[in-house]
């Protein structure tokens, strides 16, 4: 299942890059948010999952697709200028942040850091923790992100209505 899940994120991602087509990219990143709530449920975390697919799958793209197709922006500009030096210092990133990842994964121990006497797994979050947390911890992060959406949402609608 991991791997089903794994090859859909991947897919989706290199669907959304790939793609010339805004919309289309839109509904690749769909199914990349998808793929990640699996991988959420394969962790034992069916919270996480659920705010995955409520929060950026159902929310946050309808809304993004929603303004492509408002802005009627199918059409992709023209680079002015071939940039040869961009390719290449992007894909010697891309390169770096590849090894680093890699080199990451194989130091960390994977399963053997668990297996250490004493160990234990983690905790699956649950709503009264997110709840907890998100209230308590994080009110006044959760009130200004409220007033940024809330900023956003005024900025769109005078955007599409012109005539206010």
């Amino acid at each position: 299942m991991f791997i089903t899940f794994a090859l859909i994120t991947l897919l989706g991602a290199l669907g959304m890059l790939l793609q010339k087509n805004v919309v289309v990219a839109g509904l690749c990143m769909v199914a990349a948010f998808f793929g990640v709530a699996g991988l959420f449920v394969l962790l034992a975390n069916p919270v996480a999952a659920a705010l995955q697919i409520i929060v950026y799958t159902g929310a946050i793209m309808v809304l993004v697709l929603f303004v492509i197709m408002m802005l009627n922006s199918h059409q992709e500009e023209e680079a002015q200028a071939s940039r040869p030096v961009q390719r290449w210092v992007s894909l010697a990133l891309l390169a770096a942040l590849a090894f680093g990842a890699v080199k990451l994964v194989l130091g960390s121990g994977g399963l053997k850091a668990l297996a250490v006497k004493g160990a234990e797994m983690p905790q699956a979050m649950t709503l009264q923790k997110v709840g907890t947390t998100l209230f308590a911890d994080h009110l006044l992060g959760f009130e200004v992100a409220g007033l940024v959406l809330l900023a956003a949402m005024i900025g769109a609608v005078a955007l599409t209505k012109r005539n206010l």
